[in-house]
């Protein structure tokens, strides 16, 4: 058979197909199948009949559908009359707006994305029911899909600054077709905002195959993922989740509606959850409207929550949802991981509080700030009681926190207090007091603040730590240290730091005395591991013994450090592989001002600086101090590194140095300048009275 001849069989088959058509829907998707069949046979004349028949029978198509609409609103009256009328009058000049719902994370709290939800403000009387339902009837979805994509896109465009590139949900009906030039411009808008859409759809029992891997295939194409809404009622089941694989599959709100109190929805809930989870798919649950539905959901380990419960829709972009709300959550998580339920007692302003009558209550957690800004609240123990509480500090919260003779604790890498965000605390110590298991974490963009005249004593736990400041995926706010008395700190675990964070941030210590002790890989005296540290030591006396395959004493593993001591007396003694007594180690440049002070060093390592970056520049300037260096080790140095350049100054000093390595020097500074003072240089048993340079 010739092309022409089966060209001519094509189009009469099309022909015949299309006149039996029964929607716009059902020609459109004959058109997409036969004209690529028209394409392939490649006959003249052949598309232009297929194209001029298509507009006929979609104009015809659409006069019927026109009609038959117009004879369903003909059999409408009062009420229902008007509300037709109104949504025809919305969707002719596009009055449709949209609210926007946080969508938030059920570990911490925070917005993960926000849902667009189609609203007609100023409309009275209509819903999204009545515009989806009076749509539908007048033939006109078509016209909601194109508007609701339209107009949420554009408006990404407006509110970029507010939404800090948190994904919006948009929502599709997936089964209704928008017109080719609309088509055009919404993928074009969409390829501009891939990366912060998500397309929701519901599931449709009707959709075969083929027209759900067009859908898939659409998106996949420009990276943009894909919810099912309202899984678990209808159309839901397994098979059909598999056939969608999407991104996000949203339990309906009917499973989650007093959830707390139904043993078979939490079962199916969480055959659900544990599916997505399975899979790699986030799961959320919508609709969540109590307390008890947020904590139910979460404890059966959803990923993501929306409802009522923590953000209602709003015009305006939410930055943030309810404090109290983000506290609840986190609660609940910790509750989902430890296994405990908290029991929290919230302190009332300027409340001494007796740990020895909460504990035997069965209380765990003391909320400090609720409800008020300011102000002081005691926390008085007895002997060495241990309590088994610990102490949260609201967001915004800036006042005191006296502690008397307090023992807290809280399981291994949780604090036992908790400094929130945009807050500035200031810690009295009173007598001796304990933290067990963690210490006190201070948000970063918050000010922690000690003084008082007692002794702190920080026993960490089993797991990675930090003793004052933060884990080690975060920064601190600025510390600050103004005590007269004693902060211990002791851990034997894998990695973590002593007073400062993962990191970094911004550290004083202005008074005080300050003993630290770990074991475990990775260990840091006062600083940062991943981030700059900046650190002043401005009067205090500093012990530490650190052992570990790679330590610092005073700086960064892997970063910058700025470090200013003066009037301290400072002790390190480091037993390490790599090691940096004061400065860097990894990476980064070290910038190091000492003076009218006391320091030793005692490090033992096979690759070692005592001051300066182990592998980035170094700038030392060393004033009216007495400093005193001890270490041994293949590579060991006492300045600087054999890879960065080294400035050395000093003015005045007396330097001791006792150093053993296979270098034969125990610097490559190329500047050094010597103003004065005593040097004694000791290097693999030989004698100096000069810096002896690489």
């Amino acid at each position: 058979m010739n092309s022409k001849s089966k060209g001519i069989l094509l189009m009469k088959e099309y022909l015949e197909k299309a006149s039996g058509a029964g929607s716009t829907s059902e020609l459109v998707d004959l058109d997409e199948k036969y004209k690529a069949m028209l394409a392939d046979v490649d006959e003249d004349g052949l598309m232009e009949l297929h194209q001029a028949f298509s507009v006929y029978a979609r104009s015809i198509m659409q006069q019927l559908e026109e009609k038959e609409s117009s004879g369903k609103a003909a059999e409408l009256s009062g009420k229902a009359r008007s509300e037709y009328l109104k949504v025809q009058q919305l969707l002719d000049v596009n009055q449709l707006t949209y609210h926007f719902q946080p969508i938030v994370r059920a570990d911490n709290g925070q917005i993960f994305a926000y849902e667009a939800l189609m609203r007609a403000d100023g409309v009275e009387g209509i819903t999204p029911f009545h515009i989806l339902k009076y749509a539908e009837l007048s033939g006109r979805l078509s016209e909601v899909e194109e508007y609701t994509f339209l107009n949420v896109l554009n408006m990404l465009k407006d509110n970029s600054e507010s939404l800090r590139g948190r994904p919006v949900f948009i929502n599709s009906i997936a089964n209704v077709r928008t017109s080719p030039e609309k088509e055009e411009e919404i993928e074009l808008l969409l390829e501009e905002h891939a990366d912060i859409v998500v397309i929701e759809i519901t599931e449709i029992s009707e959709f075969d195959d083929s027209k759900l891997e067009k859908i898939k295939e659409k998106y996949d194409s420009l990276g943009i993922p894909i919810a099912i809404d309202d899984f678990g009622t209808g159309y839901s089941n397994i098979s059909n989740l598999l056939r969608y694989t999407p991104n996000f599959v949203k339990i309906d709100r009917i499973l989650i509606t007093d959830i707390a109190n139904n043993t078979n929805k939490k079962h199916f809930v969480r055959e659900i959850i544990d599916f997505c989870h399975e899979n790699g798919l986030k799961a959320l649950a919508e609709g969540v409207e109590t307390y008890d539905e947020l904590r139910t959901v979460i404890l059966l380990g959803v990923d993501l929550i929306q409802g009522f419960y923590t953000a209602r829709p709003a015009a305006d972009i939410l930055p943030e949802i309810p404090y109290e709300r983000r506290q609840e959550i986190i609660e609940c998580r910790r509750e989902l991981e430890d296994g405990r339920r908290l029991k929290i007692y919230t302190a009332d302003k300027y409340e001494k509080v007796s740990l020895e009558r909460l504990g035997k209550e069965g209380y765990s957690c003391i909320h400090i700030g609720f409800r008020y800004h300011d102000g002081n609240v005691t926390i008085a123990g007895s002997g060495n009681y241990d309590s088994g509480i610990h102490i949260q500090c609201s967001d915004g919260f800036n006042g005191m926190v006296v502690l008397e003779n307090a023992h807290l604790s809280n399981i291994a890498g949780r604090p036992c207090i908790d400094v929130g965000s945009e807050s500035c605390v200031t810690l009295c110590l009173n007598g001796n007091n304990r933290l067990t298991g963690g210490g006190i974490r201070v948000d970063e963009s918050s000010k922690f603040n000690t003084e008082g005249d007692g002794d702190l004593d920080i026993q960490l736990g089993d797991t990675d730590y930090y003793g004052i400041g933060n884990d080690l995926s975060s920064a601190h706010g600025r510390l600050e240290f103004g005590h007269d008395g004693t902060i211990s700190v002791s851990a034997k675990s894998h990695t973590g730091v002593c007073i400062g964070s993962g990191r970094g941030g911004e550290i004083s210590i202005g008074r005080g005395r300050y003993t630290f002790n770990t074991a475990g890989a990775s260990s840091v005296g006062v600083g940062a591991f991943d981030g700059n540290s900046k650190i002043e030591i401005l009067g205090c006396d500093l012990s530490m013994a650190l052992n570990g395959a790679f330590n610092v004493g005073i700086g960064a593993v892997g970063g910058n450090a700025k470090i200013h001591m003066i009037y301290s007396s400072v002790n390190v003694t480091l037993n390490s592989q790599m090691a940096a007594g004061v400065g860097s180690l990894s990476c980064g440049d070290a910038d190091i001002h000492i003076e009218h002070m006391n320091i030793h060093e005692n490090i033992h390592a096979s690759e070692l600086s005592a001051f300066g970056a182990l592998r980035g520049d170094s700038d030392i300037k060393m004033e009216n101090a007495n400093v005193e260096i001890t270490a041994d080790g293949s590579k060991a140095l006492a300045f600087g590194s054999k890879n960065g350049s080294t400035d050395l100054y000093t003015d005045a000093i007396t330097l001791s140095v006792e150093l053993a390595n296979s270098l034969g020097y125990i610097t490559t500074a190329k500047n050094i300048s010597n103003n004065g003072g005593r040097t004694k240089i000791k290097l693999n048993g030989s004698e100096y009275d000069t810096i002896p340079a690489g």
